[in-house]
């Protein structure tokens, strides 16, 4: 190789190396509309206290070993976290097969031939080859720098996809169990009704055998009775799906859950809401959305600068020889060094239009990433609404359950002593029965609205479960 070919490819380098920084670059978060403060305020806790608490198992927080045990298993054996993590990995494959393209690349190639040629009459003749093939575009512009930096932003989305996997699945399986206490819970105040129901049908049977109450009071009772019998089996049934569902969370097939603490049992945390701002840093949507308007600022990039020339080098050395034997004894050493430039000038506008593409998908992911701020603002604000709403109502609803109670004491006092019909005791034991299982609702949908804050607010709990499964075994 000439030494003016060497400066030339030594300057090509330097280039190369300098065009790592591209000559346009793109404004990657757009403005926003601050938040100052949450509809529902709570006394605001410092940052550090805030992000201290969401870094840790926010599940735990509820007070159940058996609903932290079912957490672990679903971490293991689901097959979204499985997925999450091979798609980490296939982004992660991306970045470097799109980033090997700014090193030269390197091949071996052998040839043989046989034909005829020469004098007359030709004669058969053979050629056998073997050589080193080098190619390297030189990245002058930085088009190929903003490629990878296009997937490099790509696999950082990614990675906050995987988190945003690990903590809907956390959330599910919180809610899912929050449920199947519920449900729980229900089915024990529906059976001991049906069995209070049971004594009284009998007692009635008998006085109405006995001639002491007519047939009417009679069939009011039965109708009481068995308007309990149905709803025992509508709540198995509603079980039986909550558990199949959970099973399915979980990685396994569908079947009973283990059970620890009853609903009642199970500790209402308090949440620290912290400041909107932060969420920007801690939400795995939030943080996906950034990294795709940061991958499309690199290919608005990339797309323009095609319109600049492209400079690539080929380079060729080995050894030919027309007999195979002789080929790496007394062959004869073949080189060639090609420095090339390409410049379009007319493409029916393929350029163009790849730049606007790359710009309308710019834009609708500017779209994007401020829907998704708002949308986080939203459940946040959401969650503390109903949590302070929701506690107010289950307060209301535990004090109608106590009057409802006392209510139905004294109207069987009342029918006993001969001052009322078997209709109040009805109504009274009716309407007792259907509070008492909207209070079980109720105190379910406070814990799930704590769950929700949890959930709204993010968190990096996930971080250090998703390395160590990154870990090779071993």
């Amino acid at each position: 190789m000439s030494k003016k070919l060497q400066r030339s490819v030594l300057s090509l380098t330097l280039a190369s190396m300098l065009g790592g920084c591209a000559l346009f670059h793109s404004e990657t978060k757009p403005a926003l509309q601050p938040y100052e403060r949450w509809r529902s305020e709570n006394p605001a806790p410092s940052a550090s206290d805030v992000d201290a608490e969401l870094a840790h198992d926010f599940w735990t927080a509820f007070d159940d070993p058996t609903l932290n045990q079912l957490m672990d298993l679903a971490f293991v054996a689901n097959p979204d976290v499985r997925i999450a993590a091979a798609n980490v990995e296939n982004y992660r494959a991306r970045v470097t097969a799109t980033g090997a393209d700014r090193f030269p690349q390197l091949g071996l190639g052998a040839q043989a031939a046989r034909g005829k040629g020469g004098d007359f009459p030709p004669k058969p003749a053979n050629a056998f080859s073997v050589g080193l093939n080098l190619t390297w575009e030189i990245d002058l512009w930085g088009r190929l720098a903003r490629a990878t930096d296009a997937a490099r932003a790509d696999l950082l989305a990614q990675r906050e996809v995987q988190r945003g996997v690990w903590l809907s699945l956390a959330s599910s399986v919180a809610q899912g169990y929050f449920t199947l206490r519920q449900l729980d819970s229900q089915l024990e105040i529906s059976r001991s009704t049906l069995a209070l129901r049971k004594t009284s049908l009998d007692l009635f049977q008998l006085r109405f055998d006995g001639g002491v109450i007519s047939e009417v009071e009679l069939a009011q009772v039965r109708s009481e009775y068995e308007q309990a019998v149905s709803a025992v089996p509508q709540i198995e049934a509603a079980i039986g799906k909550a558990e199949n569902a959970l099973s399915v969370l979980l990685g396994r097939n569908p079947g009973p859950i283990e059970r620890g603490k009853a609903l009642a049992d199970l500790r209402d945390p308090d949440v620290p809401a912290g400041l909107p701002s932060q969420l920007l840093t801690r939400r795995p949507d939030i943080r996906s959305a950034e990294a795709q308007l940061a991958a499309a600022d690199a290919r608005v990039d990339a797309a323009r600068l095609a319109w600049f020339p492209s400079i690539s080098l080929t380079g060729l050395f080995g050894v030919a020889s027309g007999d195979l034997s002789a080929l790496f004894n007394d062959g004869n050493q073949v080189w060639s060094g090609v420095a090339g430039l390409t410049q379009p000038i007319f493409d029916a506008g393929r350029i163009g239009a790849s730049v606007d593409s790359a710009r309308a998908t710019r834009e609708a992911l500017v779209a994007q990433y401020q829907k998704t701020v708002q949308n986080a603002f939203r459940e946040v604000d959401d969650a503390l609404v109903s949590r302070v709403k929701l506690r107010e109502q289950l307060a209301a609803s535990t004090r109608q359950v106590e009057a409802l109670t006392r209510y139905a004491e004294l109207a069987k006092l009342r029918y006993e002593n001969g001052y009322t019909s078997y209709l109040e005791v009805i109504d009274a034991d009716r309407a007792l029965f259907s509070a008492d299982l909207n209070r079980i609702a109720t105190q379910s949908a406070v814990l799930g609205a704590s769950l929700e804050l949890y959930r709204a607010l993010g968190g990096a709990w996930m971080d250090k479960r998703i390395e160590a499964q990154a870990k090779p075994a071993g």
